[in-house]
């Protein structure tokens, strides 16, 4: 057999970067958030169509009011638990140099890194769940003596970036002061008046250094796995359901009192207002309807009432309302067993949902391992040690459910095989090598070997 091939693996070199660049750390722009208090069915159409073409600052609005509901709340951060807990490791590139790059790398970007913070990963995985794409921006700093240049990343907010669907890129809405020409490429002087203008858009290119693009798809990330685009009508569902199921309580709890005046007096006196009498079998009749007010008197010859709301609607509202709960979790973790015996399944611990929501969580994981290395890791390596010929890698240690299977189903065969071995034993039968390994071909096992061949039993003369 022919030796391994090695995967193709773009290496970068430190005449890449402009290091001068990277050290002048990008703001967002200091226009104030905008924010809307009171979403409208209109508003909520609107904004998923501004996800779909790629402006993201209604939409980033959108995902934090969501979050407000507590089924949307909880199934978002169910997403994000996994990231969270999962130990990280730095896996070196081989040779003696590969091992001390990493053991140099686990310092900036192992789990206790200063170059990534769990808070940093947490705000990106969270914006890569909701619109399918997140961005980080990374912050270069010198040592003191010169050795060394760190890099740190930091999360960029969603809604300080575009996509240009002209040249097809995402852009940066930046501060102007903190903006410098070779922020832009050759020949691209749009909004360069740096005195003048209030933002300006830089193209973002991952790896090079200065960005990192999160994403799972190359075409219209934002498009395929955002899940405010399904989530915000569960969001609009829930919140008009709980709404109408609480005015639907409110009708049905309360008794309303209707009166009659006896015939012959007067409903209203001559100037057009109620007249005495109808002011005072109001106020009766409010009394009554007070659940502190035990008697009233009637006048004779009047009539009251009690009407009550017998519909039985409330019933379609708590169905609508658990559907949206149900719903709202198999768009975040493609599954609804977290909502315990209302959802129909018992509740769940970590590891458990882990298993269920694999597909998604390990989606996640991955992604936000390729950007990582292919966004800071690689470029760190280049930029201090010549190229990224030996950059480390950053390893979520997700645990192998298929490997803990086969494990388990391995141990209880050679079980399995042993306790027939035994019963042989028992029963006087002679173990010889060819009956071992007929066995263990039973059981699919590994044949043993056997310290010293057992004689072979005499044939008896004729």
């Amino acid at each position: 057999m022919g030796a391994p091939s090695k995967r193709a693996r773009k290496i970068r070199k430190a005449e890449d970067f402009n290091v001068d660049r990277l050290l002048r750390e990008l703001h967002q722009p200091r226009d104030g958030r905008t924010t809307i208090d009171a979403w409208a069915l209109a508003d909520i159409f609107t904004t998923r169509q501004e996800q779909m073409v790629g402006t993201f600052v209604r939409p980033s609005r959108m995902a934090e009011q969501m979050r407000t509901d507590d089924a949307l709340a909880v199934a978002y951060e169910n997403r994000l638990a996994p990231q969270r807990c999962i130990p990280v490791e730095i896996e070196a590139a081989k040779g003696a140099r590969g091992a001390s790059i990493a053991s140099e790398a686990e310092a900036l970007f192992g789990a206790e890194g200063l170059g990534i913070h769990p808070d940093t990963l947490a705000d990106i995985h969270g914006c890569l769940v909701n619109h399918g794409v997140a961005f980080g921006v990374i912050q270069a700093s010198p040592r003191e003596d010169g050795s060394r240049v760190d890099l740190t990343l930091k999360y960029w907010p969603i809604e300080y970036v575009w996509f240009d669907p002209v040249f097809r890129v995402f852009k940066a809405r930046a501060n102007p002061n903190t903006v410098q020409p070779d922020d832009m490429p050759q020949g691209d002087d749009e909004n360069n008046n740096f005195g003048i203008v209030s933002s300006y858009w830089i193209p973002i290119v991952h790896g090079d250094g200065r960005w990192i693009i999160f994403k799972k798809h190359e075409i219209d990330p934002f498009r395929q796995e955002a899940a405010i685009l399904p989530a915000s009508l569960v969001w609009a569902r829930h919140a008009f359901a709980c709404r109408d199921w609480a005015k639907g309580s409110v009708a049905h709890g309360s008794v309303k009192v209707v009166g009659e005046m006896p015939e012959g007096v007067p409903l209203q006196s001559s100037v057009g207002t109620l007249s005495a009498e109808a002011t005072a079998f109001a106020a009766l009749l409010q009394a009554l309807g007070q659940s502190d007010t035990p008697i009233g008197l009637r006048p004779a010859g009047s009539k009251t009432e009690l009407l009550t709301n017998p519909s039985n609607a409330w019933q379609v509202w708590s169905e609508l309302v658990l559907n949206a709960e149900k719903a709202a979790a198999r768009i975040y973790l493609g599954t609804d067993g977290t909502l315990g015996s209302q959802g129909g399944a018992p509740g769940v611990d970590i590891t458990a949902l882990f298993g269920v929501a694999a597909t998604k969580v390990r989606g996640d994981l991955e992604c936000i391992e390729r950007g990582v290395d292919t966004g800071i890791i690689q470029p760190w390596t280049a930029i201090n040690f010549g190229d990224s010929s030996l950059a480390p890698r950053r390893r979520y240690c997700v645990p192998n459910d298929e490997a803990q299977a086969l494990i388990k189903n391995t141990s209880e065969r050679n079980s399995a095989f042993y306790a027939a071995l035994k019963d042989a034993r028992a029963a006087g039968l002679q173990l010889t090598s060819a009956f071992v390994a007929e066995l263990a071909k039973d059981y699919d096992v590994r044949v043993p070997g056997l310290a010293v061949e057992p004689a072979p039993i005499p044939v008896p003369a004729a």
